[in-house]
Formats: structure tokens, C-alpha cells, sequence
């Protein structure tokens, strides 16, 4: 069990961060949850709350290192501890891989397509 534990996911909005961020709060963690979309991170937040745990929405952008720096303070800030980390947040890029531009491998960065 992770009673008295907080953990930090990044990419928490949808997918695999949303669920690895309810098990962690399931397993009593206390969660800090960061991604791009706020608003999808709210609806996080609220569930987890309804299902007895604490969780703080953060939005956050992983290419910005200060905004990583503040998101760890703000979770420290709220729980008095950080201990887990699950950096989950990705792009994934669209189009066909002959004649790709190789950059796009190397940056994983925001993109305004609509997810």
C-alpha cells in the first residue's frame, strides 16, 4: 500500500497516465497529476477525490524545465513529500515514417493538434 506516499504523473489527462494515477491513488498514494489539458486533469482530480483520495491538477508542459521545477515544488508544497515519479507525458506524431523528418524523433514537444 502507498499510505502517506505522493506521487507525481506526468501525461495524466488521458490513457495510461489517467490509469496509473487512479491505481496509485487506489493504493492510498497521494497524487500530484500534470499535463497539458487542465481541464481533462479536473475531471481527474474530481474522481479521485469522490473515490476518498487527494489529488492537485497541474498543468504542465514537460519541455519547460522550470515548469517541471514549479509542478515538483507545488506537489511538495501541498503533500509535504514527493516519492514516486511517473513520467508518462509523450507526444505521438502522425504521418509516415519513409521520408520523415528525423528532428521530429529527437523532440517531443507540444503540438496544437487536437487530441
Amino acid at each position: 500500500m502507498l499510505e502517506g506516499r505522493t506521487a507525481l504523473v506526468t501525461g495524466a489527462s488521458s490513457g495510461i497516465g489517467w490509469a496509473v494515477a487512479t491505481a496509485l491513488a487506489r493504493d492510498g498514494a497521494q497524487l500530484a497529476v500534470g499535463a497539458r489539458r487542465l481541464e481533462r486533469l479536473t475531471d481527474l482530480e474530481k474522481e479521485i477525490a469522490g473515490a476518498g483520495g487527494r489529488a492537485l491538477a497541474l498543468e504542465l508542459d514537460v519541455t519547460d524545465e522550470a515548469a517541471c521545477r514549479v509542478a515538483v515544488q507545488r506537489a511538495v508544497d501541498e503533500f509535504g513529500t514527493l516519492d514516486i515519479l511517473v513520467n508518462n507525458a509523450g507526444v505521438m506524431l502522425f504521418g509516415q515514417v519513409e521520408g520523415a523528418d528525423t528532428e521530429d524523433w529527437r523532440l517531443i514537444r507540444p503540438t496544437d493538434q487536437a487530441w
